[in-house]
């Protein structure tokens, strides 16, 4: 497998939810920086998506130009840490304005 860039879009297994976790097979957006996703091979942060539109302010739309079968939104406050043994394969690619959406929301929810 390659090493996963930021923006892309795996399909991922997130494994069983617990709670309001976001769960099982789904794309996932890879968030972490391409120096830590190198640098720290076997781990990087990626955000879950859904096909449920909910209008909360920490979901951002993830068109169908990036490679999705159908719009989805990425779930930012259920940014995590994920094995990279849990990425399938790469079916996509977010663009520029979304991932600085996704970015400009992980900085709020971090307070940095």
């Amino acid at each position: 497998m390659s090493t996963p860039r930021r923006g892309e879009i795996w399909l991922t297994d997130f494994g069983d939810p617990v709670g309001r976790e976001q769960g099982y097979l789904r794309p996932g957006v890879i968030v972490s920086v391409d120096g830590f996703n190198e640098a720290h091979s076997g781990l990087v942060f990626a955000v879950p998506t859904t096909t449920t539109k909910r209008e909360w302010r920490t979901h951002v739309e993830v068109g169908t130009h990036t490679g999705l079968r159908q719009t989805s939104w990425a779930l930012v406050e259920q940014l995590r840490a994920t094995s990279t043994d849990r990425l399938r394969r790469c079916i996509g690619e977010a663009d520029p304005a979304t991932m600085d959406r996704i970015c400009v929301i992980v900085r709020q929810l971090l307070g940095i």
